[in-house]
């Protein structure tokens, strides 16, 4: 087709294209580079990343696929993605966690390159198709899906929109050999992309685009089943060492606990997904993700069926982020929603023109449209400047951020350490590091916490004990703090005392072990006088659902007869509270990692005018709304024995008390 004669204002030439798409790209990986390293400097990543930095450090130091942050593989990584071991001549090169950030970045971005060649090459011959190609792929860098999958720590995932944007370049151009390097490279990225790999095969077999015959589409999506099967049963047990593959249960429970029983309930009983793809919140994600560009992708047919399958699979989880805008599951679907809406506007031309529009006045309209609609969208769904949501301190870093990195600045570097999420990808580089949330059998030598209410959800460690009987209790001294920050180093470690379990354990806690932090071994209560205080630490065990709250309490008696069981009319020292002084309320026992043990302390101050002798300590647990008791100690007796306390007069016995309170504020000191 003859292009129109235009003003030069108007008529691009590629040339001048190209170099303006050139300024426009660097310009959108420069704004996700810096975002992304602005939000990591003021502790706005975390565990993911550090997953993948260990990862990859190891990897550059000759382990292989190993990592302490995923303890659910006994130290070996939980996916299959070769892709990552083309990070480690970066890491020889730079041994630092920026570089993941700064690659992911730059990757985001050329994902527009593909977008803006095809886009050319579909609108070649329109007046406006330079300029009009400019704003689609100026659409893509500005996409509110792209910044949030940008500032979701570090993923694989990232890395696609490149090479399924080249992939479907070729697929839609008749280029083969094309489509063929860089669906084989999409293969190393992730073992889930099979899917798509499959829904690549199932187009050619069903539409037959140029340049391709069917017996293209069936060896594609044989060789995608294959590779299914070959990651499943083959490559992902050989890296984790006999570990089964794991997602289908923890994100599908609903359709199985294995990729073979989830494919047979799909098969054999389809229906059943129509309640889960038709969830509220599911729905908004498909409206949120198709608004940026007025839905237009969806008369982008036959290639956004393509989208489907990838969009089914990820609505089909129980796991919130593979449906969410925020996530980092979204920057692969963005090349296919993309050479959609190239097809799309290409379509939509060629219906308005029968209605005596001009070429080049329609080109500039559906490319003011796009200008508005994803600008709009970026203003209301995207993290970074100039949108609603933007907020200064996540880049620039709240008051104390400065406090976390000079605490940070007194971890040694070889040293094994338990932390919290946001200073994982900031210590992620050594041989063994955990989240607070972790069991580790061996302690490591420091915990760096910083002090916030429910942190993370859960008991952290040393509260929540590492599984195992008896139940081991790691001691550790605060050697450096700054601000909200702790730095903690390991003391010792005492053995907990098992209590008598019962014919049945109590529901839903049960008294699992104890041990006196006075004395030397635990297992030995410490000689006190009066007015002095001892402290009893307890090792509870989760037997049933926690949906309520309770407190747990000791109270020192005078008898440690069975008749005592249910307390009696006179106590003489008491203690009592919910876990962490309310910190770790048992309803959160059961989240994240729902720990089987939690670590309890509690602090019994002796009267000082408390008669010497030979008193008992009874140990019980109720419910902080109602006051029922836990029959803790068996049927009809709330109380359960953990031994005797001797008080000694003034000036006599042996006192162990180590007024550990001094040194370390403990949860109920």
């Amino acid at each position: 087709m003859k292009r129109e004669n235009l003003s030069p204002r108007f008529d691009l030439q590629k040339r001048w294209a190209d170099w303006l798409f050139l300024a426009l790209l660097c310009f959108g990986a420069a704004f996700l580079t810096a975002t992304s390293l602005l939000q990591h400097r003021a502790f706005g990543t975390g565990y993911d990343l550090g997953i993948y930095d260990q990862t990859i450090w190891n990897l550059s130091r000759g382990r292989v696929w190993m990592t302490t942050l995923v303890y659910e593989t006994n130290g070996f990584y939980d996916h299959f993605e070769p892709i990552l071991a083309l990070f480690v001549p970066l890491y020889w090169l730079w041994s630092d966690v920026r570089v993941l950030l700064i690659v992911q970045s730059f990757t985001l971005a050329l994902g527009a390159l593909p977008i803006y060649l095809y886009a050319q090459h579909r609108f070649q011959s329109w007046p406006y198709g330079n300029l009009l190609a400019l704003v689609i792929a100026a659409a893509y860098l500005a996409y509110p899906a792209l910044h949030n999958g940008n500032l979701n720590d570090f993923h694989e995932v990232s890395l696609l929109p490149p090479l399924l944007g080249f992939a479907l370049y070729g697929l839609l151009s008749g280029r083969r050999r094309m489509t063929w390097i860089f669906l084989a490279l999409c293969l190393l990225v992730k073992e889930d992309f099979s899917v798509t790999f499959l829904t690549f095969g199932l187009y050619i077999i069903a539409f037959q685009p140029a340049g391709f015959r069917r017996r293209d589409g069936l060896i594609t999506a044989a060789t995608a089943l294959v590779w299914m099967l070959l990651v499943l049963y083959v490559f992902y047990p050989a890296l984790t060492r006999g570990m089964l593959y794991p997602f289908v249960a923890r994100r599908y429970a609903w359709l199985g606990d294995s990729p073979e029983n989830a494919a047979r309930v799909l098969l054999t009983q389809p229906w059943i997904v129509l309640p889960y793809l038709a969830q509220t919140p599911k729905l908004l994600f498909l409206l949120r993700l198709f608004r940026p560009l007025l839905f237009l992708p969806l008369l982008g047919m036959p290639v956004i069926l393509i989208a489907f399958p990838v969009l089914i699979y990820l609505m089909l989880s129980s796991y919130e982020p593979q449906w969410s805008v925020q996530s980092y599951y979204n920057p692969p679907l963005l090349p296919i929603l993309f050479f959609g809406l190239i097809l799309a506007v290409d379509r939509m031309r060629g219906w308005l023109i029968p209605f005596g529009w001009r070429r080049r006045w329609i080109e500039i309209g559906i490319a003011s449209l796009l200008f508005l609609a994803v600008g709009t969208s970026y203003y209301l769904d995207a993290p970074g400047p100039g949108s609603r949501n933007f907020a200064a301190e996540r880049f620039s870093g709240k008051p104390s951020m400065e406090a976390g990195h000079r605490i940070l600045a007194q971890v040694p570097p070889d040293a094994s350490i338990s932390t919290v999420w946001p200073f994982v990808p900031h210590l992620s580089q050594r041989q063994r590091i955990y989240t607070v949330l972790a069991r580790p059998s061996l302690p490591p030598d420091l915990i760096l916490l910083q002090d916030s209410p429910g942190a993370e959800g859960a008991p952290i460690y040393p509260w929540a004990a590492p599984d195992g009987t008896p139940t081991v209790y790691h001691e550790y001294l605060p050697i450096a703090g700054e601000e909200s920050f702790r730095l903690l180093a390991y003391s010792r470690a005492i053995t907990l005392t098992p209590t008598v379990a019962g014919a049945s354990p109590s529901q839903p806690l049960s008294l699992a072990g104890y041990a006196w932090l006075d004395s030397e071994n635990g297992a030995q209560p410490p000689a006190v006088k009066p007015g002095d205080t001892a402290h009893l630490l307890l090792a509870w065990r989760r037997t049933g659902p926690l949906d309520r709250r309770f407190v747990l309490f000791v109270h020192v008696l005078q008898d440690g007869t069975p008749a005592a069981a249910n307390g009696l009319p006179h106590i003489v020292a008491q203690s009592g509270h919910e876990p962490g002084d309310g910190r770790y309320p048992t309803t959160e026992w059961e989240l994240w990692t729902a720990p089987p043990v939690v670590l309890d302390e509690q602090r019994l101050d002796i009267p000082s005018d408390t008669p010497p002798g030979e008193y008992f300590v009874w140990v019980g647990a109720y419910d902080k709304e109602s006051g029922a008791r836990i029959e803790l100690g068996g049927p009809g007796a709330t109380l359960k024995l953990v031994g005797s306390l001797v008080v000694n007069l003034p000036g006599s016995g042996q006192n162990n008390f180590l007024m550990l309170s001094t040194l370390w504020p403990l949860p109920g000191r």
